[in-house]
């Protein structure tokens, strides 16, 4: 990967004059497929962000999605569609993964939900305590 975008002097992430379908052209295809290889991160989550507000003109009041483009991997038509799949596109980068811990922090056992319970398991509780641990800091507090 480069810090140059790959963007830059490739005619397929242009949509060319009066062509229906530029899409599904070859050098379209291409195109979309660059980003994904050769693009850095920070550049691509930049791209994506600035393809929310591209399509907006001087003196308009509301922002317009980029049109006639290929930014952030997505080819933008400037309608909702194209402004969903770059809202996805960012929150696919942006968001961490939240996942339940297994075992409790304090003590150390395994945990399972309140719903579900199984021999040898602690039920959890939130911030990644089991109940009874969760409950014994809060009295001690």
């Amino acid at each position: 990967m480069t810090n140059e975008p790959p963007c830059l002097n490739h005619r397929g992430f242009l949509q060319p004059e009066d062509t229906t379908g530029w899409q599904f052209l070859p050098a379209t295809l291409a195109a979309r497929a660059l980003r994904q290889d050769r693009c850095a991160r920070e550049i691509f989550l930049a791209c994506a962000h600035s393809a929310l507000t591209a399509g907006t003109c001087v003196g308009d009041d509301r922002q317009r999605v980029a049109d006639g483009v290929v930014m952030a991997g997505v080819v933008c038509r400037g309608d909702a569609f194209t402004e969903k799949a770059i809202r996805k596109v960012i929150r696919q980068y942006t968001s961490s993964s939240t996942r339940r811990a297994a075992h409790c922090l304090d003590c150390h056992k395994p945990m399972t939900t309140r719903h579900r319970k199984l021999p040898g398991h602690v039920i959890h509780d939130g911030g990644g305590m089991c109940a009874r641990c969760r409950r014994a800091r809060q009295r001690s507090a």
